[in-house]
């Protein structure tokens, strides 16, 4: 298979398509973007978007992957700051959700594209697990060395979880912070925390 070239007739990267998408999905949102419109801004033909991106939605997901990487950075500093195994599930928790939602592009792409994407960002993929690893990690690591784990469970089982806790406060846009916070102390914190 031969080289996927641009306008300029020199290869078309797949971070070249990501940031003329990201550029289009800014302007146009998430509903009326197109892959035309991703081949228009690159100068260059739908079909040669697709050799990169089969589908739309897979387009979608790697913009989505751009994002929570940056997101993940910015977490990684927040999460230094809590000391204690169960204020870092609740707050860690709640300001991952809060990082998330204030990318207004992750966040449209999250509640308004297909179905598809939402079960990749439900499902996640080798790279956001390894990403919330690296965030949760550090401070899983810390309180099993103090005896704060449950037995049995590893960081990757509970990386899992947080991201199925998160898919679930995601859904339930009716809880306030107060109950995410109780519903977090009362069943999340216990399910990790002995």
């Amino acid at each position: 298979m031969g080289e996927i070239l641009g306008s300029n007739k020199n290869p078309l990267t797949r971070e070249q398509v990501i940031d003329a998408a990201t550029e289009c999905l800014e302007h146009f949102g998430v509903a009326k973007t197109s892959m035309i419109d991703v081949a228009r801004k690159l100068g260059v033909t739908r079909q040669t978007i697709h050799r990169l991106f089969e589908t739309r939605t897979i387009l979608l997901e790697a913009v989505a992957e751009v994002r929570i990487q940056a997101a993940a950075k910015k977490l990684v500093s927040m999460f230094a700051t809590h000391d204690d195994i169960e204020e870092t599930l609740v707050h860690g928790t709640l300001q991952s959700l809060a990082v998330g939602r204030s990318d207004k592009l992750l966040y449209e792409i999250q509640q308004q594209a297909d179905h598809g994407v939402d079960q990749y960002m439900f499902r996640g993929s080798p790279m956001i697990q390894q990403l919330m690893l690296d965030i949760w990690g550090p401070v899983l690591d810390r309180a099993r060395a103090e005896g704060r784990i449950r037995d049995g469970i590893d960081n990757d089982k509970i990386v899992q979880w947080v991201r199925n806790v998160h898919a679930m406060i995601n859904m339930r846009s009716d809880y306030s912070e107060a109950q995410q916070i109780e519903m977090l102390r009362d069943f999340f914190v216990p399910s990790i925390v002995r």
